[in-house]
């Protein structure tokens, strides 16, 4: 109860606030239903303290959350949210997790959250690695496409210098076209292995059922 005392006081102080990015729209704050707001809130994942931002939206209509009937909202979002599938699901599309499970369903949540963690953190690494290719072979056809041009002004060049300056250039360019070449290898290497690492991982789900 001291909990939602300080809460509410925080809501009071915000009234007449405005927000920049306001939780709720003015109809939505006349017409809310905060049992239904809490556990709307608790099902996404967010944190109690989620109320306060609402508040500072509801205060531009004059309108102060029921905070009993968001509390008793939330725990029952919080208890729909709290289960391994959940988890899982959360864990695999890298979001954030704000504590919000009571503790005797946080341990199973936690351990499916972390494994579908996993398998996040390695598609982050292959999805690295693909940019980092296609960076390198975008970079190598425009400098394929500049050498063809210093090529034709190479032939229709009337300065022996400037000749010599545009070969100079394209050494410079085969170059830089190795290092990318030898780079993107490495990184094709290494996506490769991630990519075999998410295939175990996901196997590994399919086993422990997350996976249907």
């Amino acid at each position: 109860m001291k909990l939602f005392s300080v809460l509410l006081s925080t809501v009071l102080l915000c009234m007449g606030l405005l927000s920049g990015c306001a939780t709720m729209s003015k109809e939505e704050c006349k017409q809310a239903d905060w049992y239904l707001k809490g556990v709307e809130d608790a099902n996404q994942g967010y944190p109690l303290d989620r109320v306060i931002e609402h508040g500072k939206a509801c205060a531009r209509t004059n309108i102060v959350p029921d905070m009993k009937d968001y509390r008793e909202g939330h725990a029952k979002g919080a208890r729909m949210y709290c289960v391994p599938e959940k988890g899982y699901s959360e864990g695999r599309k890298g979001a954030a997790y704000n504590g919000i499970c009571p503790i005797e369903a946080e341990s199973k949540f936690l351990r499916a959250y972390k494994d579908g963690q996993e398998l996040f953190t390695i598609q982050r690494n292959m999805d690295r690695m693909a940019t980092e290719i296609s960076s390198n072979n975008s970079q190598i056809d425009n400098y394929y496409s500049e050498i063809n041009r210093l090529k034709y002004e190479i032939v229709n060049s009337n300065s022996e210098q400037d000749r010599r300056y545009r070969m100079r250039r394209i050494d410079e360019i085969e170059d830089t076209i190795h290092n990318l070449d030898m780079n993107s290898a490495r990184a094709q290497r290494e996506f490769e292995l991630y990519q075999n690492d998410y295939r175990v991982v996901e196997d590994k789900h399919y086993r422990l059922g997350y996976l249907k």
